[in-house]
Formats: structure tokens, C-alpha cells, sequence
């Protein structure tokens, strides 16, 4: 696990701001403009300068430092501080986005703080969905800052032009940006100002963040910011409330923008100020009936009055609207002006006039693509029915009706036809199946035996697949289906073994077999007991038996908040990132009196840590190239989930593994986690065998 690089510390956040943010973009005013109350925005004056008119700038402007001069160019775009022109290096012929900042303008303690957390926090900065930063330097009478140039202007532009856009479109710009909200979390970085006027287009329609004039630096876990600050069409309820915000703040924005480009008006949008406020304040807004139901059902998710109840921006790309639609992998730059001719449009199109690609298609789309439910049928179904031919491609029923879609699923299983599942894999998981609840809600259960179905079934995986190595059917999980170790602190030297569980669950097994965990939302206590025996105590009762072992374990969970990272994106080693620990996604933490998976036992080598879980789970990370496995269960089945050298994870059916076999890495890295678990089982001893 490799602890979090922090960037350098950045100065306090400001105190309420009345004026507006830095702007340098067109198309800034009217609803886009940010917080200047009491007056709202539909009828706030143009700023007007405080002092005299600005002198010209002039033709050539000197980087002081560097001796590197610019030709000033078109003037992009000005706000209440500053303008954007078009700077060419003179040199190069780079052309940059050039932000100048008279000093006059920001003579106040308050405005140059402002304006130096916004070049500390942008010039740290640097990701495919983000605006580039490429220096700044100053003279006697400006500031000067020097940006990538994105040449389309911005999706506030596109969308006067459009009105609004369509689905696949929609897909396209917010699967950038989510990317781009997420790397800022990662860092830490709350934008507070995502709207559409700040979605910056490339020359390649590509999206990118900009401004970040409002940006708050969380300085340590938990913390919360108070000031009320962004766009009042984008602001979320608890900055209006003053209660404190952090990350969830943008999730908020990102519902907004979402909704805004495909309705072509924000959700909470009036001729008043303070009925936009109420509105927000009330979560009051309505859906237009030509939305389809997915994009409204994430849509809601995201627009959650309760900041917790947000999903986390990994949920949010594995949303449905996400998986299951068309997704267009370029836009021409006529996008900006004009609906997109997509192909499928042609014929299966709404009745907005390209706007929407039809439910039917979205229907049909996930029937020839969600392998989760529609490839084969439930794995129960699978073992216990012995009249599967082979050759058929398809199964029957328990209730010996015939496939409703034979075709589908012989085109999509691919060229292989499935065979008969052996009596090998039958009796294997069928008893890993049967075995789930006991592992769940018996504490007691013996893990000897639990761990010997899993092995017994991953043996039989492996000995049954087959050598020649076809296309595998990938499987999409809910977050419930794969819970694993997000990460893990080894202090078993002195205490023990610390974990935090990707439903967030903390854990820390000590050095005498004794266990304690926080719930998710880190309000109560589950201990257990060295006979095995599970007591639940809320946080505020817990008997002063356990005080010294719910403060380690109190200090386990801070040391994992504040120095490991867990993101996929920025994983290191043994870390799965989500943007706030804290937060809660669409799975709620069960009652206080059940069960939580805790670890069980754990295994350490040169090559590899191996956990395994109360759940059935087993986790195998490797140090080398930070590849991870993570066997699993759900209600039908075992999965194997993958995450490769660059991060991606990818999940699939143990049976379809054993029909379809599996790629030489991931065969070679479930050989070695049946090795260790035979291991772990008292069978045998680690070897140095390498991979």
C-alpha cells in the first residue's frame, strides 16, 4: 500500500465571497454567473470597474523571468477581473489560453489570497480532462496566466447553439467529466464551480475542467468547507445550508449539468434568486416525459438532498445509463452547432428529432450486451440441469420451457458451445452456494471448511478449463457482489493486521484472534471475541473492557484515511479509490446486530499478501506489478475480478472461466492464489515458485 503524496499545502479558504470568481470565459453571464448576493443573477448590473478604465495592453507582452515573449491575439473572453486573450509563444508558435490580471483589481489582502490558491491549486494539476496549467509570471501592472487553449469554447456555448443535446452525447461529455471530478478528489480538490460554462471543448470535442477560482484544498480527512460560493443554478443544498461540504458538493453539480444538457435548462432554474434557493433547498424539480427512465434514475441519484446519500463517482460510470447506452467514441466539431447523425439513428429514433436514441433501442442494446443476466441462466439453473446439450448454445429452464432467446445467447457465448457443467463443478459449487448464509450469519462456522470449498472449486476451475484461451463473457457487478480489501496496514509486530473493506467497513484483527470493526458509517462497534462470539456496542457504549482496542482501532482507521491510497486510478499498490471514505453509495449499512465480513486469516510472502475473508472472499495482491485477484461470491455464483498492471479492473464468471478459459496472466495468478490457499489451509507450504 503506498501512502498518498500529498501536493504542497495550499493557504486557508477564504472567508464568504461577494464578489464573483475570476472569469475569462464568453457566455459567462446570466444564470452562469457565480454567487453575488442579495441582487440574483437574471438582473445583477454588468461589473463595472471600481477605479478608471484599464490601460491597453500592449502587442508584445515579456515574461520578466524567462525573457519569453507572447503576441497577444483576439480577445476571448472577460469577467469582473480579468481577461483571455489568445498568447502566442513567438518562439514556438505555441498558442496558449493567456489570463491577465490587472493588480489594481485585486488589491485586497482577501483577493490576491484568492488569486494565488487558484494558480497553487490549478498548477498542480495534470490529467486528459482537465484544463492544462502551463505557467504564470507577473509584471509591475498584471498577472499572467498561461492555459491550454480549447478552441470550441464551451459546452455553455454548445448548448445555446443545440438547446440540448442527446443521450449518446450526453454519455460522451459526462464520462469525461466524471473522470476529470474524480482525479480532483484524488487530489483532494474540491472544484465547487462545475457548471457548463467551465466544460472547456478541444479541438477534438474532447472535454476539459477549467477555472478553478472557487477550489478548495481539504486539508485533512473529514474536513469540511463553510463558505457559500459557486453558480446559484448548480449550488448544492448543504452550501446554501452553511452546514459544511466537501466532495459531495460536485457529485450535486454533476446531477445539474447532467440534466441541464439534456433538458437545456437546470433543474432548479427561476426568474428569482430566492425561489431557486427554495427550490433547491426542497429538492423541487421536474423530469420532461421524453427522458428515459435510466437517465432520470441517475439523474435523482446524483440530485439526493442528503450529501451521504449521493453515489460515489465510481457507481455513477457503472450506472446503467452508462453500460447500456450508446456511446460515441469521437464528435465532430459540428456537434457544436448541429445534432450528430449517429448511424442507429437512422432508423430508431425518438420523436425529439434526433434528440433521444428510443427505449426499444436501449432495450435491444442490453439484450445483445449484458452477458450478467441475459448470456446464460443463473448458475443454479446451470448445475442442477442435466438436459443442456452440447452444442446447442443454450440452456433450458428448471421448468423445461426452452430459452426465450436461443439465437442471443448462441451469438453472444460465442463460437465455443457450451459443454454440460461436469460433475466436478457441480458438487464444487453447489457447496461454496449452499455454504454462504452459514458464512454470513454463523460466526462460528469452521473457515477450514469454507476455505476448503472455495479451494475445492477453484481447483476444479483450473483443471477443467480449457488450454486453448477464448473470449471470456466479462461480468458487470453491483458494489455489494464484490466486497474486497481496499486497504491494509500490517502492524502485527506490536498489534496486529488493519483493513478497510470497499463497503467500508474497518477492521483490525490483533495479534491474539481477536477482532473489532467499525460500521460503515462508523457509528457503532462489532467485536469478536477470541471464542468467536459477536457483540455489537454503538460507538458511545462500549464497554471499557474494549476501550484500548477500539482506540487502536480508531487509530488504524486514521492512519488508513490519511495516508493509503485506495483508487484504482491512483492505486499503487493496494488501494481501490472512492472519493470520500466516508460516504455512503447505494449500498446501506446493515443493522448494528448483523453480521459484517471481517477478516479471517492472512498470509504475507515475498511475492504477495493473501487475505481472506469471513464472507468467502479471497484476495490475493501482488507486489511486483500491483496486479490484484479478488475471488467472490454472489446469490448464483463465484467471480473472479482481475485488476490488471494499469489498474482496470475486470470482472467474470468463475463457470464461464471454466468453459472459456482465461487469459495466461490470470491463469498463472489463480494458480498461485490456489497454492497459497492450500497453504493457508495447513495443507502445505509457500514455495518461491514465480509467476
Amino acid at each position: 500500500m503506498d501512502q498518498l503524496q500529498k501536493p504542497a499545502p495550499l493557504s486557508p479558504e477564504d472567508t464568504p465571497k461577494t464578489t464573483p470568481s475570476l472569469s475569462s470565459k464568453p457566455h459567462g453571464a446570466g444564470r452562469e454567473e457565480n454567487v453575488k448576493p442579495p441582487i440574483p443573477p437574471a438582473r445583477a448590473p454588468k461589473a463595472t470597474p471600481a477605479v478608471s478604465k484599464l490601460p491597453e495592453l500592449p502587442a508584445v507582452i515579456v515574461d520578466p523571468e524567462s525573457g519569453e515573449r507572447y503576441r497577444r491575439g483576439r480577445l476571448l473572453g472577460k469577467g469582473g477581473f480579468a481577461r483571455c486573450y489568445e498568447l502566442t509563444h513567438l518562439d514556438t508558435h505555441y498558442v496558449y489560453a493567456g489570463k491577465i490580471v490587472p493588480k489594481e483589481r485585486i488589491s485586497k489582502p482577501s483577493q490576491r489570497e484568492k488569486m494565488e490558491r487558484e494558480i497553487a491549486v490549478h498548477a498542480q494539476l495534470r490529467h486528459p480532462h482537465i484544463v492544462g496549467f502551463h505557467k504564470h509570471f507577473q509584471d509591475a501592472e498584471n498577472i499572467y496566466i498561461l492555459l491550454e487553449l480549447c478552441r470550441h469554447k464551451s459546452l455553455l456555448h454548445m448548448l445555446k447553439l443545440r438547446k440540448h443535446l442527446t443521450e449518446p452525447e450526453v454519455r460522451y461529455f459526462m464520462l469525461q467529466i466524471i473522470e476529470g471530478v474524480r482525479y480532483l478528489h484524488s487530489h483532494c480538490v474540491i472544484h465547487r464551480d462545475l457548471k457548463l460554462g467551465n466544460m472547456f471543448l478541444t479541438d477534438t470535442m474532447g472535454v476539459k475542467i477549467g477555472d478553478f477560482g472557487l477550489a478548495a484544498k481539504l486539508e485533512f480527512e473529514g474536513d469540511r468547507k463553510r463558505t457559500m460560493c459557486g453558480t446559484p443554478n448548480y449550488i448544492a443544498p448543504e452550501v446554501l445550508g452553511k452546514i459544511g461540504h466537501s466532495f459531495e458538493a460536485d457529485v450535486w453539480a454533476l446531477g445539474c449539468i447532467m440534466y441541464t444538457m439534456l433538458v437545456g435548462r437546470p433543474p432548479f432554474e427561476t426568474s428569482s434568486l430566492k425561489e431557486t434557493y427554495a427550490r433547491i433547498k426542497h429538492n423541487k424539480y421536474h423530469f420532461p416525459e421524453t427522458l428515459s427512465p435510466v437517465a432520470k434514475e441517475i439523474i435523482s441519484d446524483l440530485l439526493s438532498s442528503d450529501p451521504e446519500e449521493r453515489p460515489p463517482l465510481e457507481v455513477v460510470i457503472d450506472h446503467e445509463f452508462f453500460t447500456q447506452g450508446f456511446v460515441p467514441e469521437t464528435l465532430s466539431p459540428t456537434a457544436c452547432v448541429t445534432a450528430p447523425d449517429f448511424p442507429i439513428t437512422k432508423v430508431l429514433i425518438s420523436d425529439r428529432k434526433g434528440d433521444l436514441v428510443t427505449n426499444e433501442f436501449c432495450r435491444l442494446k442490453r439484450e445483445s450486451t449484458l452477458q450478467r443476466r441475459d448470456v446464460t441462466a443463473p448458475l443454479s439453473e446451470l448445475i442442477n440441469n442435466d438436459s443442456s446439450k452440447q452444442g446447442s448454445g443454450t440452456t433450458s429452464q428448471n421448468s423445461g420451457k426452452p430459452s426465450s432467446q436461443p439465437k442471443l445467447r448462441t451469438r453472444i457465448t460465442g463460437s465455443r458451445p457450451m459443454t454440460p457443467v461436469t460433475s466436478a463443478i457441480k458438487t464444487a459449487m453447489v457447496n461454496v452456494i449452499e455454504k454462504r448464509s452459514a458464512a454470513v450469519t454463523m460466526v462460528k462456522s469452521a473457515s477450514i471448511c469454507s476455505m476448503d470449498k472455495v479451494y475445492e472449486m477453484l481447483n476444479t476451475c483450473l483443471e477443467h478449463m480449457p488450454k486453448d484461451h477464448r473470449t471470456t463473457p466479462k461480468y458487470k457487478p453491483n458494489p455489494s457482489e464484490v466486497v474486497w480489501v481496499i486497504k491494509w496496514v500490517d502492524y502485527s509486530n506490536k498489534y496486529g493486521f488493519g483493513y478497510q473493506l470497499s463497503n467500508k467497513v474497518v477492521g483490525v484483527m490483533f495479534n491474539d484472534k481477536s477482532r473489532i470493526s467499525f460500521t460503515p458509517d462508523r457509528s457503532s462497534v462489532q467485536y469478536l471475541s477470541t471464542d468467536s462470539k459477536v457483540h455489537s456496542f454503538p460507538l458511545s457504549s462500549v464497554p471499557s473492557r474494549l476501550s484500548k482496542k477500539v482506540t487502536l482501532l480508531d487509530y488504524f482507521a486514521t492512519y488508513m484515511d490519511e495516508h493509503l491510497i485506495k483508487g484504482i486510478d491512483s492505486d499503487k499498490k493496494d488501494g481501490i479509490r472512492s472519493p470520500s471514505p466516508k460516504r455512503k453509495g447505494v449500498d446501506k449499512p446493515g443493522p448494528v446486530n448483523s453480521a459484517q465480513p471481517y477478516l479471517e486469516k492472512w498470509n504475507r510472502t515475498g511475492k504477495a499478501i493473501t487475505m481472506y475473508l469471513s464472507n468467502g472472499t479471497l484476495q490475493v495482491n501482488f507486489f511486483e506489478d500491483h496486479t490484484k485477484v479478488i475471488l467472490s461470491h454472489n446469490n448464483n455464483d463465484h467471480l473472479v475480478t482481475y485488476i490488471n498492471e494499469s489498474r482496470t479492473p475486470t470482472t467474470y464468471r468463475v463457470l464461464h472461466i471454466t468453459h472459456h478459459g482465461c487469459t495466461k496472466a490470470l491463469h498463472t495468478r489463480l494458480s498461485y492464489a490456489r497454492h497459497v490457499l492450500y497453504s493457508m489451509m495447513g495443507k502445505g507450504e509457500e514455495d518461491n515458485e514465480k509467476l
